[in-house]
C-alpha cells in the first residue's frame, strides 16, 4: 500500500485528544462534574481532570471542570466555580491536593459530593515562611471538615486511602485517576532534542526542586556512578525551581563540592515535548524522594520503557507493584552500582522493562473507565455507555513490529540499497513482522515519497514501522552511526568501515547502547575488536542476488542499454567514487606504466561527480600528456543500472586496487557480471576475493590519509609494482584458466552472498542475545604477565594500563619476574613465577592454571621470555581456551652474538595468538613480512594527560632564572638514550646560545651499566668545562615531580642513539608536559613524527645544529602545539584502558559467544 504521509516515519505520531465529542445532553439524567482550586499546564491535578472528563463524556455523562483559579491557557477548557450549577442527583467530584479558602461554598453545595484525595505534602517538608506551609495544614483539616459532605471517597493511591480512613472516611476506593498511559506513550516530543542529547549516560528525576524529593540524594549517587563508569554519565532534573531558593543553592554548592557541576542539569519546567523528549533519552529514572502521594512520573517513565529505581518511602512500593527496583537504604553507592548494572546488563534491563510494561497495563485508560464507571454505579448513577467501549482514538491499536529497520531506504546511497533487501529478507523470513523506518545519521531527512512508493513491497514496510516505538529488534544500518537514541528491546547495529581506525565516541557508544553488530566482513569486526568494542559481533556480509543478469560473455546476457563507444581492446574497468581509499591513483599510474605506448588495452574509470575527481583528471591529463600513454577512459557521470550494467558487459576484467574496503560491493558485482577481478590483498573483499577467485595485489600498510582524521588510522598501501604484475598476469593469461578462475567466483559469490543466509546470521544473532539472562555477566580473570612494581618502561607502561581498568569488569592477577628489584611492598595479586630469557615457563604455565585465567595479556621483551618460551605460553593458552594477548615492545631481530632471537622463528605459534599487539606502522609491517597479519594490531603507546603549566611559576619553584633557556631530556640514563652526545653538543649549543642549561631528568637505571654512564656524562661535562651549566636529576622521580622540573624547558629533548625498540615510552612524559618536543630521526620516534621536531641527526654536531635552529626561532617551537594536544587526548591513558578492556572483553566473547 502506498505511504502518503512522510511524517509516519520521520516525527513523533501525533497525540489526539482522550475526549470524546461532547453530545446533546439534557438535564433528565445526572451530571458528573469536577472541581479543583488551582489549575496549571502539565499540573498532575488539571492533567487527572481532563482524563477524566474524557472517560466520563466516553461514559455518556455530561462533564465539565470547575476550578477556582483558571489558567489563561486553559480558558478554552476550564471554567470558573462561580458558574457551576448543580442539583441535588447530579454528582461533583472535588479534587483535593492542598488547602484553599473556599470552604463555605464546598459546604453549601446542593450535589453528591466525592472527594478524590490526591495527598497533601507534610507541612514539615516546607520552610516555616512559606505559604505552602499554611496551606498543608489548612488542606488536612478540610479533610476532617469536608467529610459530612462527602457521599463517599477515591484516593489516587493506597497510601492517601489510609489517610482518609485515619480522617473517619469509611468508603473509600483506591482509584489512580491520575494519567492516560497511552495518551503519554502518544504525545509529541521534541525529537531534536532526543537526537542530540542522548548520546550521553543519564540518569533522570522529573519534580519540582524541594527538599522531600531527595535531590541532594541522586547528586551524591551520581558521583559514585561517576568514579564506577568509564563512560560520561549525568544527572538531570526535571522540573520547576527558584534561583534564589535557598535549598536549591545548596544543591549547586553540593554539585560544586562534588565536581559535579559538568554533569548536573537544573531544566526549570518544560513543556510536553521535552518532557516527553528527556524521558527518551533517559538510560535510568532514579526517585529519591521521601514523600510521594502517588508518584505519576514513576508510571510515566515505564510507559516509556525507561528502567526505574526508587526508594522505599510513602506510597512508592504500591506505586511501583512488583515492577522496577525499589531500594530500602539511602546507600548511594550500592545505588550507583545498581544503575550501573542497569546501565550495561542489557537482559536484567529487558526483564526489567518486560515487569514494568505488565505494571503500566494495569494503569490503562480502559481499566480505569470500567473502575470509575462501576464506582458511579454503586452510587446508583448508571453510565449512559458502555463501561468497555473502545477509547476511539487509535492511540491503543498500533504493535511494534518484531524487527525494525531503520536508515537511509529510498534513495541510491548503497546503505539504502543494503536496508531495503535486509528488510526484504527480514519479511519473507518473519511475513508481517517487520518495518522499515527512513532516517539518517544526523536525524530525520526528507523522504522522496515518489521514489519510496515506486520500490516494491517497500510502503507496506514503512507504513508498519513508527518512530521510537520499541521494536523488539530495531536495527539500524546508517552514517555517521547513531545508536544512543535507539529503543529497541534489543538494538542492532550493521555497520561496515574502511580503515583501521575508530572514533573513540563511537566505540564508547556502541559498548553502551548496541546489544550487538553485524559486521559486513571478518575485517570490520576485527576492526571493531581491535578498537575496543566489546559486545557480541556477528560477520553477516552482503548479498549480490538483487542484481539482475547481466553477465559479459554468457547466454541469456542483457544487451547494452547504451553504446559506451569504449576504446578497442582488452578493457579494464574500474568503478568507484574514487575517494583516496580507492586507490585510483596507483592504478592509473601501475596500468600507465606497465602498458605503456600499447595499442591492445584500455583503462575505464567510471565514476560520478565529487570533488575527488578533478584530481582524478588532472592525473589522466597529466598522463595523456606523455608520449606513450595507454587508452584511458574517464565516466564522469551518473548513469542508470541498465547502463551500468551494459558497461560492465562491455569490459573485459574489474580491477580495484583499493586501501580499504569494508566489504568490496563492487567487487562482487563485478564477478557476478563474469569479470575476472584484481583487487588488494587487503580488506573486507578477502572474505570472497581469494587467491582461487580473483588476482591479489600485495600490499604494505601505512597510515590512512583520508578526510576521517582518526588517529592511529592504517589503510593497506597497494604495491605497485605488483599491481603492475597482476594486470599483467590478468591479461596474458590464457581464456581457459582466466574463465576457470573467474566461474569459480561468479559460483562462489552466487552461492555465499545471499540476502536471505546474511538475515539469518542477523537474527541467530539475536536470538543468541535474547537468550541471554540477567545478571550474567561477572569479572574475567585477567592474567598480565610483565616487569611489575620495578624501576622498569614496562613495569610503568603496566602500571598505567592496569591502573585505569574497571576493576569491577576484571580479576586482575600479575605474573611477574623473580628478578624485579621492587620499589615497594607487591599487593596480594602479584605472582612472581620467571625470571628472564634463559629460564623456563614452568611456573607461570602452573600460576596460570592456577588462578583459572580465561585471558592472558603478555608485555614482551626479548629479555624477559625467550622466544621459545613464548611459544610455549601460547600453545598452553590455546590447548586450555585461554585468550591470549600479546604486546610487542620490540619486534627487530635481536643479533648481539650469543643472544639472537627473532620472531620469524615462531611465526607459527604466534599466529594462533588472538592479537599480536604492537606500538609502530613499521611493527605491522614487519610481522606482516612474517605472514603474521590477520591477528595483528596497531595499539599507541599512551601518554598521561594533563593540563600545561605556566613556565615561569615552574621555574621558580625549581631555581631557574627567567632568562634561562632550558633543554630537558628525560628518561633513565642508558646508553642509547644519547646523553653524551647531547653533553658534547652542548658546548656548540652555548656558543650560540649563551643561556643555555642543560636538564637532565634522566633516573638510573637498575644495574651498573646506568651508574657507569652517569660516571662518563659527569665527565664529560668537566672536561668540556660545562658541568655548572648542567643538573643531574637522576633519582625514580614520581611523575608530579618529573613533570614540575619538565614544565621548566623551552624544548625536551630526546637524542637517543640506534636502538631496537618499537616506540619509546619516554617521549611521551615530554609530550605531556607541553613543552616543544624534538628528537633523533630513528624509527623509533616515527608514531609521534607528526607532533615533534626532527634533529638532522645523531651526531654531537648534528643534535646542536638542530637544537640551535629551533631555539633561535620561537615561531616553528610552538608549531607543534595544537597537533601535540590533539595527539595527547588521542592517546590518554584512561582511553586506551578503556580500548584495551573492550578488546579482551570481545575477544572472549568471540571464543564463548555466537
Amino acid at each position: 500500500m502506498p505511504v502518503t504521509d512522510p511524517t509516519l516515519t520521520t516525527v513523533a505520531p501525533e497525540a489526539k485528544p482522550v475526549d470524546a465529542p461532547r453530545a446533546t445532553y439534557t438535564r433528565a439524567r445526572p451530571v458528573v462534574h469536577q472541581f479543583h482550586s488551582g489549575s496549571a499546564p502539565g499540573d498532575a491535578v488539571t492533567n487527572a481532570m481532563l482524563m477524566i472528563r474524557g472517560m466520563l463524556r466516553q461514559l455518556g455523562f455530561e462533564s465539565e471542570i470547575y476550578v477556582q483559579h483558571v489558567a489563561p491557557e486553559l480558558t478554552h477548557e476550564l471554567h470558573s466555580h462561580l458558574e457551576l450549577g448543580l442539583r441535588p442527583e447530579d454528582v461533583l467530584v472535588l479534587h483535593h491536593s492542598m488547602g484553599h479558602d473556599l470552604d463555605e461554598w464546598i459546604l453549601q453545595l446542593p450535589s453528591r459530593n466525592v472527594l478524590c484525595y490526591h495527598n497533601i505534602t507534610p507541612t514539615e517538608f516546607f520552610p516555616p515562611t512559606s505559604p505552602f506551609r499554611h496551606y498543608s495544614q489548612k488542606g488536612r483539616r478540610q479533610l476532617i471538615d469536608f467529610r459530612p459532605v462527602m457521599a463517599r471517597a477515591i484516593a489516587v493511591s493506597e497510601l492517601n486511602a489510609s489517610e482518609l480512613r485515619a480522617q473517619g472516611y469509611d468508603d473509600v476506593r483506591v482509584l489512580p485517576l491520575l494519567f492516560d498511559v497511552e495518551q503519554v506513550r502518544s504525545r509529541p516530543w521534541n525529537e531534536q532534542l532526543v537526537v542530540t542529547q542522548a548520546p550521553c549516560l543519564t540518569v533522570l528525576f522529573v519534580g519540582r526542586v524541594s527538599p522531600h524529593k531527595g535531590h541532594a540524594d541522586l547528586i551524591r549517587v551520581l558521583a559514585f556512578l561517576r568514579a564506577m563508569c568509564d563512560e560520561p554519565v549525568r544527572l538531570v532534573c526535571v522540573g520547576a525551581y527558584e534561583a534564589e531558593d535557598p535549598y536549591y543553592q545548596s544543591l549547586l554548592q553540593l554539585t560544586a563540592e562534588l565536581q559535579l557541576r559538568d554533569a548536573v542539569l537544573f531544566t526549570g519546567k518544560v513543556s510536553d515535548e521535552d518532557l516527553g523528549a528527556w524521558y527518551r533519552v533517559a538510560d535510568v529514572f532514579l526517585c529519591m524522594s521521601e514523600h510521594e502521594g502517588f508518584g505519576v512520573p514513576l508510571i510515566e517513565a515505564m510507559a516509556l520503557d525507561v528502567p526505574v529505581v526508587a526508594f522505599d518511602s510513602s506510597n512508592i512500593a504500591a506505586t511501583m507493584g512488583d515492577a522496577g527496583f525499589l531500594v530500602k537504604a539511602r546507600n548511594h553507592g550500592a545505588i550507583a552500582a545498581l544503575v550501573k548494572r542497569l546501565f550495561f546488563d542489557r537482559p536484567l534491563r529487558t526483564a526489567l522493562l518486560e515487569a514494568q510494561r505488565k505494571r503500566v497495563h494495569q494503569y490503562a485508560p480502559e481499566r480505569l473507565r470500567a473502575a470509575l464507571a462501576e464506582f458511579l454505579g454503586e452510587m446508583g448513577v448508571s453510565a449512559p455507555a458502555a463501561a468497555d467501549l473502545p477509547l476511539g482514538n487509535g492511540t491503543n491499536t498500533f504493535r511494534p513490529p518484531r524487527f525494525q529497520i531503520e536508515g537511509p531506504l529510498e534513495s541510491s546511497y548503497s546503505l539504502a540499497l543494503v536496508n531495503r533487501e535486509i528488510a526484504a529478507a527480514l519479511e519473507r523470513l518473519a511475513p508481517g513482522e517487520t518495518g522499515a523506518r527512513p532516517t539518517e545519521g544526523p536525524g530525520d531527512y526528507a523522504v522522496d515519497m515518489a521514489r519510496l512508493n515506486a520500490l516494491p513491497g517497500l510502503p507496506a514496510l514503512v507504513a508498519r514501522a513508527r518512530n521510537r516505538c520499541g521494536a523488539t529488534t530495531l536495527i539500524r544500518n546508517l552514517y555517521p552511526p547513531r545508536v544512543a537514541d535507539m529503543d529497541g528491546e534489543r538494538n542492532l547495529l550493521c555497520f561496515a568501515w574502511e580503515e583501521t581506525g575508530l572514533d573513540p565516541n563511537w566505540v564508547a557508544q556502541f559498548n553502551t547502547w548496541l546489544d550487538g553488530i553485524g559486521a559486513s566482513s571478518h575485517f570490520v569486526k576485527k576492526v571493531l575488536r581491535d578498537n575496543g568494542v566489546r559486545i557480541p559481533i556477528t560477520v553477516y556480509g552482503h548479498g549480490v542476488e538483487h542484481l539482475p543478469a547481466v553477465h559479459a560473455g554468457t547466454p541469456g546476457a542483457t544487451g547494452p542499454a547504451r553504446d559506451w563507444k569504449l576504446p578497442a581492446g582488452f578493457r579494464f574497468l574500474h568503478v568507484s567514487s574514487c575517494f583516496p581509499r580507492k586507490g585510483v591513483d596507483v592504478l592509473i599510474d601501475a596500468f600507465c606504466e606497465e602498458f605503456h605506448d600499447a595499442a591492445d588495452v584500455a583503462l575505464v574509470v567510471k565514476t560520478f561527480p565529487n570533488p575527488h575527481n578533478t584530481e582524478i583528471a588532472r592525473q589522466i591529463r597529466e598522463r595523456r600528456a606523455k608520449p606513450g600513454c595507454p587508452q584511458i577512459r574517464l565516466i564522469d557521470e551518473d548513469v542508470s543500472d541498465s547502463d551500468l550494467h551494459a558497461l560492465y558487459a562491455s569490459c573485459d576484467a574489474f580491477v580495484a586496487p583499493s586501501r580499504g574496503e569494508g566489504f568490496g560491493l563492487p567487487m562482487a558485482e563485478a564477478m557476478m557480471a563474469g569479470l575476472p577481478v584484481v583487487t588488494t590483498a587487503h580488506g573486507g573483499q578477502t572474505d570472497f576475493c581469494r587467491p582461487d577467485t580473483a588476482w591479489l595485489v600485495d600490499y604494505r600498510f601505512e597510515l590512512a590519509k583520508s578526510h576521517l582524521g582518526v588517529a592511529d588510522s592504517m589503510w593497506a598501501e597497494p604495491d605497485r609494482t605488483d599491481l603492475r604484475r597482476q594486470l599483467r598476469a590478468l591479461f596474458e593469461a590464457p581464456p581457459p584458466a582466466r574463465q576457470e578462475r573467474t566461474e569459480r567466483a561468479r559460483s562462489d559469490v552466487s552461492e555465499a552472498l545471499q540476502w536471505d543466509k546474511c538475515v539469518a546470521k542477523l537474527v541467530a544473532l539475536d536470538d543468541w542475545l535474547a537468550a541471554r539472562a540477567p545478571f550474567s555477566q561477572r569479572p574475567q580473570k585477567l592474567g598480565w604477565v610483565s616487569s611489575w612494581n620495578a624501576k622498569c618502561g614496562i613495569a610503568t607502561y603496566s602500571s598505567f594500563l592496569l591502573r585505569h581498568l574497571n576493576r569491577a569488569d576484571f580479576d586482575v592477577r600479575i605474573f611477574a619476574s623473580t628478578l624485579d628489584a621492587t620499589v615497594e611492598p607487591d599487593e596480594a595479586n602479584v605472582h612472581r613465577c620467571w625470571s628472564n630469557r634463559h629460564g623456563t615457563v614452568d611456573k607461570l604455565l602452573q600460576g596460570i592454571d592456577d588462578a583459572g585465567i580465561e585471558t592472558l595479556m603478555i608485555q614482551h621483551n626479548f629479555g624477559f621470555l625467550s622466544t621459545d618460551g613464548l611459544a610455549d605460553v601460547v600453545r598452553h593458552c590455546r590447548r586450555r581456551g585461554i585468550t591470549v594477548l600479546i604486546t610487542f615492545h620490540s619486534t627487530k631481530d635481536i643479533r648481539t652474538p650469543g643472544q639472537e632471537a627473532s620472531l620469524r622463528d615462531i611465526a607459527a605459534d604466534l599466529a594462533h595468538a588472538d592479537r599480536l599487539i604492537v606500538h609502530s606502522v613499521d611493527d605491522v609491517n614487519r610481522l606482516k613480512s612474517y605472514d603474521l597479519v590477520d591477528n595483528v594490531c596497531l595499539f599507541p603507546h599512551g601518554v598521561t594527560s594533563r593540563v600545561a603549566t605556566d613556565m615561569a611559576t615552574a621555574r621558580a619553584a625549581q631555581g631557574f632564572g627567567a632568562e634561562a633557556e632550558i633543554i630537558a631530556a628525560y628518561g633513565f640514563l642508558l646508553p642509547h638514550k644519547g646523553l653524551e652526545e647531547l653533553i658534547a653538543a652542548f658546548p656548540a649549543i652555548l656558543a650560540e646560545r649563551p643561556n643555555a642549561q642543560l636538564l637532565l631528568v634522566n633516573a638510573l637505571y637498575p644495574g651498573n651499566i646506568s651508574r657507569d654512564m652517569l660516571d662518563k656524562c659527569k665527565a664529560l661535562a668537566r672536561s668540556i668545562g660545562c658541568e655548572s651549566r648542567i643538573r643531574f636529576e637522576t633519582d625514580f622521580l614520581p611523575d608530579e615531580k618529573s613533570f614540575a622540573l619538565l614544565d621548566c624547558a623551552d624544548v625536551v629533548v630526546f637524542p637517543y642513539q640506534e636502538t631496537a625498540e618499537s616506540a619509546s615510552g619516554a617521549i611521551r612524559y615530554g609530550i605531556a608536559s607541553h613543552r616543544p618536543v624534538a628528537c633523533s630521526p630513528l624509527p623509533i620516534f616515527s608514531d609521534v613524527a607528526d607532533i615533534v621536531h626532527a634533529l638532522p641527526g645523531t651526531s654531537p654536531a648534528a643534535i646542536a645544529e638542530g637544537l640551535v635552529s629551533l631555539l633561535a626561532s620561537p615561531q616553528r617551537l610552538a608549531s607543534t602545539a595544537s597537533r601535540q594536544a590533539e595527539w595527547l587526548c588521542a592517546r590518554a591513558w584512561p582511553l586506551l584502558s578503556y580500548r584495551l578492556a573492550g578488546m579482551m572483553q570481545g575477544l572472549r566473547i568471540d571464543q564463548e559467544g555466537p
